[in-house]
């Protein structure tokens, strides 16, 4: 069974708490991310989402200048990097979140998305390789649908 490690994006964007929400927004639109991982003195604290920018300051109408803490989620939930990507699959359905960050030995080594899983989901099985190889399609489905 594959682990949230085979799956998980290592490479996290990261801010620290006492940024504005502006320098996160333009954080994020340089890095071209949804999300950033708060941080505090290295350790990992919050989770600030776009949903978390239109909820919490442009439907409130709080100002730009705010502290990323204070819109920022909070407990951040967490998995292991050794932890089944069904765990994950889990704890993201139950608790209704859609990034579940990856921490091992208290240190942020990666993110769990629901992209890291299409993206695992779509990887072509040995199987399907055989299938392709012996010239027969195991899923005859088009991939556009046209009128």
């Amino acid at each position: 069974m594959p682990k949230v490690k085979d799956v998980m994006t290592k490479t996290v964007i990261t801010i620290e708490s006492n940024k504005t929400v502006s320098e996160a927004a333009a954080l994020m639109a340089e890095k071209d991310v949804g999300n950033l991982i708060v941080m505090e003195n290295n350790v990992p604290i919050g989770i600030v989402t776009e949903r978390d920018f239109v909820r919490r300051l442009l439907a409130t109408g709080k100002s730009r200048n705010l502290k990323i803490s204070e819109i920022m989620s909070t407990p951040l939930r967490v998995i292991d990097p050794e932890a089944p990507i069904k765990e994950a699959a889990r704890r993201m359905v139950r608790k209704r979140i859609r990034r579940l960050p990856v921490i091992k030995d208290n240190k942020l080594v990666g993110i769990v998305t629901a992209t890291d899983f299409a993206r695992h989901l779509s990887k072509k099985t040995f199987t399907d390789e055989l299938m392709e190889a012996i010239g027969r399609s195991s899923y005859p489905v088009p991939e556009v649908f046209e009128k």
